[in-house]
């Protein structure tokens, strides 16, 4: 999986842009493939006895073969003085012996030589070592031997295989100063990881990003390449070290042939005396593929392992005919906005896929001064994003301005550099000088009251960015100032300039107090600190009226009359009391009577369910019937509480005393507490029983 990663994104840079100049320093040191001992004895064992970064040097080169890509292999000599040991093809690379040093010096320095003077479009410098060099004295030596500090527009990448942390300690000094960017150093830590090192960097820093995994005997791997792809790079490799394999890709038009295949053994006859079994067999073996694909249509892709062989390790990279481009101003000033204009170009022109932009995680952002700015797409292709530079470029030097188009498959950057002079000659002029929000009386919610400030007198307002800041203290209110929308100033050809206009408002709480703060005010200032002395304050005047007990309540007051009627007109229903559901009345003209009358519940008699603040209740008139009306009635029985009962009216009511079976007047304290079930009670011509 590494391995084929290594390679596929340095070949395909190479066909599409004119061609890579790729300069690879090899760390051939003893510590890499012999084992070694320090001056106590101790032994150490080497830290890449599968010959692991061999193996990566063979899949670049073998990726780069007969294309436009130009691939120089450099590897320490045996002392700082010799001249580095240069590898032209993949038996030259298999060859490079083990050296008795880690001397960065003379092989960074022709590294240097090589790519400044490359006419490539696209150059690369790329050094794998496992150790701290032993001929630079401090970390600024490097990239000053590199060219990295003269500014040299090379890509970098540097893999760095250490035994120890202590030891990753030491080189990491001297590593970090020969990269353009942190991400571009990367440490593994086992030989295994290499391969992947290499590809996962090498295809970022080449404009590509890979897709890898592994393939086991018999299976197979489809892949869908979609539009815009132009060629189809894979790179594989044996997982362990084991005997040669044979690898399959199938594309459109058929079986695409082997570009490069081969094992990182040593040459015949060569054998190492502290590594015995290094040269031997057996060894890691590689093939890759690189074919064109039409860029018009979706095509797929499969590759495949026969039976018979072990697993291996594969690394998949579409190139995009895609490049990236920029346009920036030559020079800028401190404070003053610059527009970046990026776009990505097809086949040479704009490139405007809304599908593409919106697929496979794609995202556009420009960094510079060491701050990522995301880019918005205005449409028609064109990434746009405004930079105000905080600084003077450095040490003279032009700031750089990089752009990034990146997405699951791609990474396409394109570099301009801006030089940032001095400031701009900036004054502020606020119209109104003053401002009267008005007077005004309080209300229930919030009220408002707003001004606008023009600034379009103003020196080079339309170009500095500004803020503006409330002053004074109100417990009652806010004052806030803000830009008008559209108010921006319009700088010519399509630019968009600072705002113009400022909204001033001032907001009253609601139900507030008598209002009329002091020392109220909006200052005016640009952000860069250089033009301080440029500020202003416009003051502001207000008034505002208390609100009003009446004005400010009356809401709550009428939702509290509004719940306490609801209440009342609620409790009228409910809390009446109703009979119980099973009391019932006999009634008759004769004691006898009441054996043969029928009980009526009383719930059923006009009035016996409970109503608006009225209890249920059985009105009797004089005649035996059963009226609504308590007027027309000689008997009133009412409910009570808890299913108990009283009467009302009962104007000599009497009952029969079961014991002697004489009649006797209900006496008053008892007809408060109502009826007892199965008495008979009588009332002139009328017998009553209740149950």
């Amino acid at each position: 999986m590494m391995l084929a990663q290594l390679v596929l994104p340095l070949l395909l840079t190479g066909a599409a842009g004119g061609g890579n100049e790729i300069v690879l320093i090899l760390d051939n040191s003893c510590s890499m493939g012999v084992e070694s001992r320090d001056e106590k004895g101790h032994r150490y064992p080497p830290n890449d006895p599968e010959r692991a970064a061999v193996l990566g040097t063979l899949i670049v080169e073998g990726l780069a073969r007969g294309s436009a890509d130009r691939v120089g292999v450099l590897a320490f000599g045996d002392s700082e003085r010799d001249p580095p040991r240069p590898a032209q093809g993949a038996d030259a690379i298999r060859a490079l012996p083990y050296s008795q040093g880690t001397f960065y010096k003379r092989p960074l320095e022709e590294a240097g030589n090589r790519l400044r003077s490359s006419t490539l479009p696209n150059r690369l410098f790329l050094f794998f070592t496992d150790g701290a060099p032993q001929d630079l004295r401090e970390p600024s030596e490097g990239p000053r031997v590199l060219g990295v500090s003269e500014g040299a527009d090379f890509e970098t990448l540097v893999i760095g295989l250490f035994g120890s942390e202590e030891i990753r300690q030491t080189g990491e000094q001297f590593l970090r100063p020969l990269v353009r960017n942190p991400q571009d150093l990367v440490f593994v830590q086992k030989p295994r990881e290499v391969i992947e090192a290499f590809t996962r960097g090498y295809a970022r820093v080449l404009g590509s990003r890979p897709e890898t995994g592994s393939l086991s005997p018999g299976e197979s791997k489809t892949f869908e390449v979609g539009k815009y792809v132009v060629e189809v790079l894979v790179a594989t490799a044996s997982a362990s070290p084991g005997p040669a394999y044979t690898a399959k890709l199938e594309g459109p038009q058929g079986n695409v042939p082997v570009q490069a295949s081969g094992d990182n053994g040593c040459p015949p006859g060569v054998r190492y005396g502290g590594a015995p079994k290094l040269c031997q067999p057996p060894h890691r073996h590689y093939q890759v593929f690189r074919a064109p694909n039409s860029p018009d249509q979706p095509s797929r892709w499969t590759l495949s392992l026969p039976k018979g062989s072990g697993d291996i390790d594969y690394g998949l990279i579409l190139r995009y005919d895609l490049d990236a481009s920029l346009a920036v101003p030559t020079t800028a000033r401190v404070g003053e906005p610059v527009r970046l204009d990026a776009r990505l170009l097809f086949q040479g022109k704009t490139f405007d896929d809304e599908t593409f932009f919106q697929a496979d995680g794609f995202a556009a952002v420009a960094t510079i001064e060491g701050q990522e700015v995301p880019l918005r797409h205005e449409g028609g292709g064109r990434f746009v994003a405004d930079w105000t530079p905080a600084q003077l470029s450095r040490d003279g030097a032009p700031t750089l301005v990089q752009v990034t188009f990146r997405n699951a498959w791609m990474e396409q950057r394109a570099r301009r550099t801006v030089q940032v002079e001095g400031f701009l000659d900036f004054a502020l002029v606020p119209n109104p000088a003053s401002i009267d929000l008005g007077q005004w009386r309080g209300e229930r919610g919030e009220t408002r009251r707003c001004a606008t400030v023009d600034l379009s007198r103003s020196t080079n307002a339309d170009r500095v960015p500004i803020k503006c800041t409330a002053q004074g203290t109100i417990t009652e209110g806010v004052l806030s100032c803000g830009p008008v929308a559209g108010s921006e100033a319009d700088l010519g050809n399509g630019r968009k300039g600072q705002p113009l206009k400022y909204e001033v408002c001032f907001v009253a709480e609601g139900c507030c107090g008598q209002m009329e703060p002091q020392g109220l005010g909006v200052h005016f200032s640009a952000t860069h600190p250089h033009y301080a002395a440029s500020a202003v304050t416009v003051p502001a005047v207000v008034k505002v009226e208390e609100t009003g007990f009446l004005r400010c309540w009356w809401p709550w007051l009428a939702f509290a009359a509004g719940m306490l009627g609801f209440g009342w007109i609620v409790a009228g229903f409910v809390r009446p009391h109703d009979f119980d559901p099973a009391a019932s009345v006999y009634v008759a003209g004769s004691e006898m009577g009441l054996k043969r009358a029928s009980a009526l519940t009383l719930r059923e008699t006009p009035g016996g369910t409970r109503g608006f603040y009225r209890n249920a209740r059985m009105c009797l008139n004089a005649g035996g019937d059963f009226v609504r009306s308590p007027r027309a009635a000689v008997l009133v029985l009412e409910a009570g509480p808890g299913g108990s009962t009283r009467f009302v009216t009962a104007a000599g009511l009497e009952r029969k005393v079961q014991r002697t079976g004489k009649w006797e007047p209900v006496p008053a304290e008892e007809l408060a507490i109502g009826y007892t079930p199965n008495t008979v009670y009588r009332l002139g011509s009328l017998y009553l029983k209740w149950s």
